[in-house]
């Protein structure tokens, strides 16, 4: 088994031959049918696409493409990797943790083949890249995450609202939608301020506290309230005493968006044709990220309904736009592929060392199949 019991139940793993646990509930079996319903409707809506756009015209771009510009799209999307698990050893290294750089990296990775490969999603992919670094206590390695992912969220919201702006000034938008979209900008970026003060204070301590108010007790949580007080307190110690890593971190994620861009804008110009500019790079990147919230493995369709759309507005030539997507599909099931490598390494080395049982204090991972 690759991971210890929780983690099998959050990836609904389980095991055939007469050791087989019993089958799964009516709900799970409704919720794999749901999963598998969007990865099939993802699935026909990116041939659909494909055919719509045109075949012959999206290979043909494609055959411009040679192998060493593959190797630079792959080295960019290294980099990519390679700040992200900084940022993530820079968190543990703030909390007392030292943890050699390489299983950072491959813990990261292969949270990303998790959410990349799975409906999980983002949620299973953290959840993945925590019990991959098992040599730090389960607690202090969520609260990293979750700190992580607070300081990603708002760099991201602010790159989207800079693309706002610059949307409302590039195109002659109604007032009432550039209002709109200002206001949503400003709500997203107030429920985030919030949860980063709530953060510093006990943020799932409130929660539990809040729902106790209302009369709303839930036993998982309740049972793990030591737990979720440990984490909480490494988060607030977190906040308390790094204000420079913090800005640190929120300055590496802002530029990560660039240099997404900038993956985007030399596809296209490995492409050939008529590129596309640096700045319409960055709205399709920044405005093309709501797709990673749908629960469809490799946001199958959804992704590419999403960059289409943006295309069409930004009036970028459609085949050359296909083309891009699929050569972005490629690099992304490539470092998925490499993502697997850790998660079977991880479960050769179960195999041999039984792991220590230890249950995730904040994040339900539903009934067991």
């Amino acid at each position: 088994m690759p991971f210890d019991k929780p983690s099998q139940a959050m990836f609904k793993l389980s095991q055939l031959g007469p050791d087989a646990g019993p089958p799964p509930s009516r709900r799970a079996r409704v919720r794999i049918l749901v999963m598998r319903l969007l990865g099939y409707a993802g699935f026909a809506l990116f041939v659909y696409l494909i055919v719509k756009t045109g075949p012959k015209e999206i290979l043909k771009a494609l055959g411009r493409l040679s192998l060493l510009e593959i190797a630079a799209l792959m080295g960019l999307r290294f980099l990519y990797w390679l700040i992200r698990a900084l940022n993530w050893q820079a968190l543990l290294i703030a909390s007392g943790e030292r943890v050699p750089f390489r299983e950072i990296l491959g813990a990261r990775i292969a949270g990303y083949a998790v959410s990349y490969l799975t409906p999980a999603g983002n949620i299973g992919g953290e959840t993945a890249r925590i019990f991959c670094l098992d040599c730090v206590g389960r607690n202090k390695a969520l609260a990293t995450v979750i700190v992580d992912k607070t300081v990603e969220f708002l760099a991201g919201l602010s790159t989207i609202a800079l693309a706002v702006v610059f949307l409302i000034t590039e195109f002659a938008l109604p007032r009432r939608q550039k209002i709109g979209l200002f206001a949503a900008i400003a709500a997203l970026l107030l429920v985030l301020i919030f949860l980063v003060l709530k953060q510093r204070q006990g943020l799932f301590t409130w929660a539990l506290d809040t729902l106790r108010k209302i009369k709303i007790r839930i036993p998982f949580f309740e049972n793990r309230r030591d737990k979720i007080l440990e984490t909480d307190a490494h988060i607030a110690d977190f906040y308390g005493g790094n204000r420079r890593l913090f800005l640190a971190l929120f300055a590496s994620y802002f530029a990560q968006s660039w240099l997404w861009a900038t993956e985007i804008y030399l596809t296209f110009l490995f492409l050939g044709g008529n590129t596309t500019t640096f700045f319409k790079c960055f709205l399709i990147v920044t405005l093309g990220s709501f797709y990673s919230f749908l629960p469809v493995p490799g946001s199958m369709g959804v992704y590419e309904l999403t960059y289409v759309s943006l295309f069409a507005l930004l009036r970028i030539d459609m085949h050359a736009g296909m083309a891009v997507i699929l050569i972005r599909r490629v690099v992304g099931l490539a470092w998925a592929g490499i993502g697997l490598i850790p998660l079977m390494k991880k479960r050769s080395a179960r195999r041999v060392i039984a792991p220590e049982p230890c249950d995730s204090p904040v994040i339900d991972t539903g009934p067991e199949p």
